[in-house]
């Protein structure tokens, strides 16, 4: 769960963006410190979130292997946020998968996919890419300073998704 502080969709998007920058910096995106003071940057805008052509240059000088599992076999690009939900039919939005996670993972989402249990596992290229394409879908839609989108009490991961419903 996010901090208590942490009250709409672009403040849950700076939480989630802030355990990726402690995962890279101290390498533990548990790290609450490091969380809390690179979401607090971001929130008060005296940090940015690095440009997706960032995790694209990540993308391409990345070994030739799936971003889920480490495989290199029967690669394949796969659509981070699915085309079934979304058409973005771009390199922002892909990543390289082997066969059978393109398949596992099917028509999710990456937390869809892994769950809360296991959010904290969802590859570093994956989830940078998946931030900065899902703030750039509330932004259009106007939701980014809404609260629980799916009305289920709590804000968290699964809200972020919910506009997929409106695109």
């Amino acid at each position: 769960m996010p901090h208590a502080s942490v009250k709409t969709i672009r403040e849950l998007i700076y939480w989630e963006y802030a355990k990726l920058i402690a995962g890279s910096t101290v390498g533990n995106r548990k790290n609450y410190g490091m969380v809390m003071y690179s979401y607090k940057r971001l929130k008060n805008n005296e940090m940015k979130p690095s440009d997706i052509l960032r995790e694209n240059k990540k993308l391409f000088e990345s070994e030739k292997a799936c971003a889920y599992c480490g495989s290199a076999d029967d690669l394949q690009w796969e659509h981070i946020i699915p085309r079934v939900k979304v058409e973005i039919n771009t390199i922002d939005n892909q990543v390289l998968a082997c066969r059978p996670c393109n398949t596992k993972k099917s028509g999710r989402d990456p937390f869809e996919w892994y769950g809360l249990e296991k959010k904290y596992e969802v590859p570093r290229i994956v989830l940078g890419k998946y931030l900065k394409l899902i703030f750039d879908i509330h932004e259009k839609q106007g939701t980014l300073d809404r609260g629980d989108l799916n009305q289920d009490g709590k804000l968290d991961i699964y809200d972020l998704g919910v506009i997929f419903k409106n695109v």
